[in-house]
């Protein structure tokens, strides 16, 4: 009886997440409910099977509606449809909103006295697409920087995607929170000697902005190496062209990418952005792993300006390949990373600090 009377008591919180494939943002909800599992009562709105299950797993009420890959824009009418119905049958008292279109959400929950907390997962890139040539991509944006005003609390994960939403939305009204390591792994240092073939590590998506056919051109001077590739996306088929004569292995989606980490020698993020964050560095650098990434505002903000991940000019085959060779032959600076990188997400990106910043936002 006192269990009952407690969860009546907590407070309940609806997670919306209408994203048809698994990424930072799912991972994101799956660790943010491992985290508040025990303070809130948590009730979801999502489309991945994958990611309910997870959710499910963890004691979260999960409703699940179709995708409708073909007809995108159903699934958001079907989440403003049922939306109310899940607030007042659930009595939800806070949504925390996640994605782009998700955003038009806002309206019908501010409608019905729900606190709206909305999750920025990085910048508005309104700016980057015109609406006559990528409509599909450039009016989903702006309805996000348009609807962004009507969230009660707006969640930033880095201070670089912290930067737009300052323009729209008082500071009182914002919380940075960056992702965090739910476990860290024991720290089992870098390799001091590699032997050949060094082994390099990519995790992610597999899209052209991600940057990774930079690293497969950089490869081709660079003798004695293998890349893994982890991850799936669009541009997976050109990749695997582009990598034909290169000892590269695509190895598709990984729910659980961990044996990775601990089988490489160097991780290689070449993103070109937009990135909001950068949860697969952090890992990396959790592993031990010596990083080489692109210096987005974003990486630099993760990695305390370079101290704690090697570096390269973004978009620069040449300066990717000559800091990846001096990566690669000198151990004691992959050492002086591996150690700064694994220290950097133990003390900064960790989940007692992310909690107490979550229970401030959501009020718990």
């Amino acid at each position: 009886m006192s269990g009952d009377m407690t969860d009546m008591t907590k407070k309940k919180i609806l997670m919306v997440d209408l994203g048809a494939a698994m990424g930072g943002v799912e991972y994101y909800l799956e660790t943010l409910s491992g985290m508040l599992q025990e303070r809130a009562t948590l009730v979801s709105l999502c489309v991945l099977p994958e990611l309910a299950l997870r959710l499910r797993s963890l004691g979260v009420k999960v409703f699940l509606i179709p995708a409708f890959p073909r007809l995108k824009a159903l699934r958001f009418l079907l989440a403003l449809a049922v939306l109310p119905i899940i607030i007042l049958r659930e009595r939800v008292q806070i949504i925390l909103i996640n994605g782009f279109l998700d955003s038009l959400l806002l309206v019908p929950a501010r409608f019905l006295g729900c606190e709206t907390v909305y999750a920025r997962h990085g910048p508005f890139e309104d700016n980057l697409y015109k609406w006559y040539k990528s409509p599909a991509r450039y009016f989903p944006r702006i309805i996000s920087r348009l609807s962004v005003p009507l969230a009660s609390h707006v969640i930033c994960v880095s201070e670089d995607t912290g930067k737009g939403v300052r323009e729209i939305v008082p500071e009182e009204r914002i919380s940075v929170i960056p992702y965090w390591m739910p476990c860290m792994p024991p720290y089992s240092g870098s390799k001091r000697e590699l032997t050949p073939p060094v082994h390099l590590l990519y995790v992610g998506r597999l899209e052209r902005y991600k940057g990774l056919y930079l690293l497969l051109e950089a490869l081709r001077g660079i003798p004695n190496v293998r890349l893994t590739v982890v991850g799936d996306g669009s541009y997976r088929e050109e990749l695997e062209r582009l990598a034909e004569g290169i000892n590269v292995r695509f190895e598709g989606y990984q729910s659980d990418p961990d044996r990775y980490f601990g089988e490489a020698d160097i991780f290689v993020m070449p993103s070109l952005g937009p990135e909001g964050f950068g949860i697969v560095t952090m890992e990396a650098m959790a592993h031990g792993l010596p990083c080489l990434i692109s210096d987005l505002e974003v990486h630099r903000e993760i990695t305390a300006h370079g101290t704690a991940a090697m570096l390269f000019r973004n978009g620069n085959v040449e300066d990717l390949r000559g800091k990846l060779q001096e990566l690669i032959g000198n151990p004691s600076l992959r050492t002086a990373y591996s150690t700064a990188g694994y220290q950097r997400v133990e003390a900064v990106y960790n989940s007692d600090v992310a909690l107490k910043s979550y229970l401030w936002a959501f009020g718990l």
